[in-house]
């Protein structure tokens, strides 16, 4: 028989082969997922997601991510870390709308928690006194301020209530709600397009006097933390001086997927190895 006739032959054999493997890798995938988005159990949910990530399965990834922030991400909540040249802390971790269907309950309920919060439903202080502890400021003589909003109405109704915690229950500290005014409405960070890479229009002026205080910021979101190094800029541009920043919920980084998959892989092998060495 021809060479290259036996040559084509095992080809197409392989590429059948592959099609058949490739078709019931992706039904394997599926059906774990599948399970692991039905299952009660936590433990269960992981090793069904773990099956599903090694056959493949994309959202099963991004569920194992969602699943263990901590594996992934270098920043934990309520372990201070410095970036943009401030301290930082922050309360839980946030998922965006578009990861609703990977979260576990517990994670649904903080993320309705922070939505409340952005809209003035909830007062965060039980956030604020866990952020300060862990930032150890309890006790000193700081001066607050409040990230501005997309106009002034939604930033007197997201911290009103902070303010007056701090106002009536925390005679160390000084609020400064008023220091900012929102003279104009600009689009919301968070809803525009592109917006994690994105720094608006300024829609705010310091109107007081800010000059050699100590200052702590309160956001509801970080996500880059571009725009809290942009209003320290003009905090300190102003005189007071940014110590350190809170924030409810930090937004999750999705590492890339074959990541996720090799580290899932390697914590199998690593595993297989240890058990068949026993």
């Amino acid at each position: 028989m021809n060479e290259r006739l036996v040559f084509l032959l095992l080809l197409c054999v392989a590429g059948v082969l592959w099609s058949i493997i490739g078709y019931w890798r992706r039904k394997t995938g599926e059906a774990a997922f599948a399970a692991a988005r039905m299952a009660d159990k936590a433990e269960e949910r992981d090793r069904y997601c773990r099956m599903a990530v090694m056959a493949g399965h994309r959202e099963a990834c991004r569920m194992l991510c969602c699943a263990h922030p901590e594996r992934y991400e270098d920043r934990q909540p309520l372990k201070p870390f410095k970036s943009h040249g401030i301290r930082m802390t922050f309360y839980g971790y946030y998922y965006p709308s578009r990861y609703n269907a990977l979260l576990n309950d517990g994670q649904r309920a903080f993320c309705r928690s922070l939505y409340k919060f952005k809209e003035g439903e909830i007062h965060g202080i039980e956030f604020f006194k866990a952020c300060m502890t862990a930032l150890q400021a309890d006790g000193k003589p700081y001066h607050v301020m409040f990230m501005p909003c997309s106009d002034e109405f939604k930033y007197a109704r997201r911290f009103k209530r902070l303010d007056w915690y701090i106002a009536t229950h925390r005679p160390e500290l000084t609020s400064g709600l008023y220091d900012v005014d929102v003279f104009e409405p600009r689009e919301s960070l968070h809803e525009a397009k592109g917006g994690e890479n994105r720094i608006l229009e300024r829609n705010y002026r310091i109107i007081r006097n800010i000059k050699g205080k100590e200052i702590i910021i309160i956001d509801d979101v970080m996500t880059t933390g571009q725009s809290m190094a942009d209003y320290k800029e003009e905090i300190e541009r102003c005189g007071g001086k940014v110590v350190a920043a809170i924030f409810y919920g930090k937004t999750i980084t999705m590492p890339p997927l074959p990541l996720i998959r090799m580290s899932v892989w390697g914590s199998h092998i690593v595993q297989a190895v240890k058990t068949r060495a026993k």
